[in-house]
């Protein structure tokens, strides 16, 4: 439990001291009569003067001093310092070497510490100029800290080169706003989070998804082989996965038990990057394939993925539709039958090209899909130009 302390504290009014149009005010903490004195003192910090004066430099049991002292130095350094610069790094999917770094650059200010000292001595000294020590400021990130988490660490593609071009758009865009996705340390990937909502505003269009155990159309349509794509990346990267859900019926673009269905507000896709470094995750879209690449900080194993089949589904009996477009005799699959199955996926860790551990990752289900058929009724015209009359 945290406690509330009451803290009395002193007004702090503004001393005068101007440079270039700066002021510190403030009134000292020392109950006594000030006592005049002719003293003055000059800063010189990094291109700016600072000058003070009676009543801010005073006097205390013989000595002299600048009133708030600290907070006069603190706001010198302020209005000097020039921050150091960390490096950056940007993502371009389209290159083999995805990263572009840019260098960090020092910064510097004024060594606070040494110069409150200076200031102490230099007032009962008589020194009426001070040049302010400096000290470099060092940036939180250097190219070399970069380079250390943009180690490639897995990759894996998946392909889609007969959807429809609203589903390839739909899978770019999903590409798109999930490249250049960086993990903290110790922090979980949402691909929810990374890749947003799947809307029309957003550049979202209708195609085939998969809901209830039937394919129908809804916006982002195809954004799950996106997903998918990325678990197995992660899986393959040595990444432990928090949340996966497979889907109900069984996709074509990657074996049973390793895809990923999300839906935003229901089911998202999850990974911790538990290592020592931040991840990256790269994605590109062509017209045909989607790859999702992994790096970080250079990996000590390899993994391999494992799918076994361990049962088949049969579905019902197929429904049969008169179909008026389809002359008699002839037929036409609406939906074909497909059987379901339940498996297992596995992940494999390899340490020096052995194999040194086996996980089971998940056990699903996926439903069988019922067929639907089409039956002509169209009578069929006779050589004559007449209809023949339909079967009985």
């Amino acid at each position: 439990m945290c406690v509330a302390q009451r803290i009395k504290k002193l007004m702090i009014i503004p001393v005068t001291v101007f440079a270039a149009g700066l002021f510190f005010v403030g009134i000292s903490a020392r109950a006594e009569t000030l006592e005049r004195n002719d003293l003055s003192l000059k800063i010189d910090a990094l291109g700016k003067t600072y000058e003070f004066f009676y009543p801010e430099i005073d006097k205390s049991g013989g000595s002299y001093y600048l009133k708030n002292c600290e907070e006069v130095v603190d706001g010198i350094f302020l209005d000097t310092v020039t921050r150091a610069t960390d490096a950056r790094v940007t993502v371009d999917p389209e290159k083999s070497n995805p990263f572009t770094y840019f260098r960090e650059k020092d910064g510097v200010g004024i060594d606070k510490e040494k110069l409150v000292l200076m200031i102490e001595d230099g007032l009962n000294r008589g020194v009426k100029e001070i040049c302010a020590p400096t000290a470099l400021i060092k940036p939180t990130v250097t190219v070399a800290d970069l380079k250390k988490e943009t180690v490639f660490r897995a990759a894996f593609s998946t392909g889609y080169k007969n959807s429809s071009a609203e589903r390839k758009q739909n899978i770019a865009l999903a590409a798109k706003y999930l490249c250049g996705t960086r993990v903290p340390p110790q922090c979980e990937f949402s691909f929810n989070k990374a890749v947003g909502e799947r809307s029309a505003e957003r550049g979202f269009s209708s195609a085939k998804i998969i809901e209830n155990g039937k394919f129908t159309d809804g916006v982002g349509g195809g954004v799950c082989q996106v997903s998918s794509t990325v678990y197995n990346a992660a899986l393959l990267a040595g990444l432990p996965v928090t949340e996966r859900r497979a889907h109900s019926l069984a996709v074509g673009y990657v074996e049973p038990s390793f895809d990923a269905m999300v839906s935003t507000g229901y089911s998202d896709l999850k990974f911790l990057n538990d290592t020592g470094r931040g991840i990256y995750v790269v994605a590109a879209a062509t017209d045909s394939k989607i790859t999702v690449r992994i790096y970080g900080e250079k990996p000590t194993a390899t993994y391999r993925r494992v799918s076994e089949i361990t049962g088949e589904i049969k579905p019902e009996e197929s429904e049969v539709i008169s179909a008026d477009g389809l002359f008699v005799g002839e037929e036409e699959w609406k939906i074909f039958p497909k059987n379901g199955l339940t498996s297992v996926g596995y992940l494999e860790k390899y340490v020096g090209g052995k194999r040194v551990s086996v996980k089971k990752l998940s056990s699903d289900k996926y439903a069988p899909v019922r067929g639907v058929l089409l039956k002509g009724v169209l009578p069929r015209p006779s050589e004559d130009g007449e209809s023949s009359p339909p079967e009985q």
